[in-house]
């Protein structure tokens, strides 16, 4: 009976939380009314009070990033005028260089290979798997270096330039896969070896390879590819923008709840013509107020082409977007990392621009 008792005692304290309740110094703590103990509607305020936050500091961060885009695009293209024949002579000698056009973009987007890169091999490390980590980083530096020393070669030939970016690409992506081989046999294991090998070169394939054609576009596009850039990638992120308050606001029907649970049809439609709207106005406002002679005329696509542009960059993007989803899931992760407020890693920006720079390049471009 006396067990029972204590038993009894014991279950009124924990259904009157103020009862017989400490805090962290020892003391009772002092009920301040005899309101009733919250219901499940706090919780539902507490997540809308999260949601709008991070809707905020997303909005924040995602202005600021605008802005520094365009700062680095504008200051660009004032620098390749001034920088276009003026590479210094033991560059020249070494590399064949003749301008330092782009060096820019191919900085940023170096540093962003580099985060990314290290990124995506702590993912990979955390799905259970064993990837190099200083070489991977090597090659991906080498792959996004090369657009950018033969886009500056000698401007006589620009087919014999495009031939010697093809051939250099070839020769660092075989000495990547040879390397790869030689340094996991230096493990002296043989447990995961086929994984650790599938994995470093999964590194140089998805940031590497793919990260070389946003260079490509800037070193080999027609005069003023700077904004061509600018007119890519802008394309490609305002299908997230769209998708994400279209998803919100009218989101019913689940896209691929396994792996992306909050992607609806209804967000991808209003991604889809947001990339639309994007690509077929900027050429519309281009020609309507460039002035006469100016090189941002002829520089897009006819709208036809625009359009099927703006298709699809939202649908190659949302792919590339799926796909570094699946890279987290294994991994168990929400983001590839911290390093950019609101939004998590670099490959969470970097996600769908990467996936469909390959599309871009071949209908802006080539």
């Amino acid at each position: 009976m006396a067990l029972e008792t204590l038993a009894f005692s014991k279950v009124l304290q924990i259904g009157n939380p103020l009862s017989n309740s400490r805090t962290a110094s020892g003391k009772h703590p002092v009920a301040r009314s005899r309101i009733p103990l919250p219901t499940a509607s706090v919780p539902i305020d507490r997540r809308r009070v999260i949601i709008r936050r991070m809707l905020r500091h997303r909005l924040i961060f995602g202005s600021l990033m605008v802005v520094v885009l365009g700062g680095l695009l504008y200051a660009d293209a004032r620098w390749s005028g001034l920088a276009a024949t003026s590479a210094p002579d033991w560059l020249c000698n070494a590399t064949g260089m003749v301008a330092l056009d782009g060096v820019l973009v191919y900085v940023v987007l170096g540093l962003l290979i580099v985060m990314g890169t290290r990124e995506l091999g702590r993912l990979m490390t955390a799905a259970g798997h064993a990837p190099l980590s200083c070489w991977p980083l090597a090659v991906n530096i080498a792959l996004v270096t090369i657009p950018f020393v033969t886009g500056n070669g000698a401007p006589s030939d620009r087919n014999a330039l495009v031939l010697a970016d093809m051939r250099w690409t070839v020769v660092i992506f075989a000495a990547a896969m040879l390397g790869t081989g030689f340094l996991v046999m230096r493990r002296r294991k043989t447990d995961g070896a086929a994984g650790a090998m599938a994995s470093t070169m999964l590194i140089v394939l998805y940031l590497g390879l793919l990260g070389q054609f946003i260079a490509r576009m800037r070193m080999f596009g027609p005069t003023g590819s700077t904004w061509l850039l600018l007119y890519f990638l802008a394309t490609v992120k305002i299908c997230d923008i769209g998708a994400f308050f279209t998803g919100r606001s009218f989101g019913r029907h689940k896209m691929i709840e396994w792996l992306s649970p909050k992607k609806t049809w209804e967000g991808l439609a209003g991604g889809v013509a947001a990339s639309i709207a994007v690509a077929v106005l900027t050429p519309m406002l281009v020609e309507r107020f460039s002035a006469e002679g100016s090189a941002l005329r002829g520089l897009f696509p006819t709208l036809t082409t625009a359009a099927i542009f703006g298709v699809l960059m939202a649908l190659v993007g949302q792919g590339g977007d799926l796909v570094e989803s699946l890279f987290k899931r294994d991994a168990k992760a929400k983001d590839s990392a911290n390093a950019i407020p609101a939004f998590g890693g670099v490959l969470d920006v970097l996600d769908s621009p990467l996936w469909a720079a390959p599309v871009a390049w071949w209908l802006l471009i080539h």
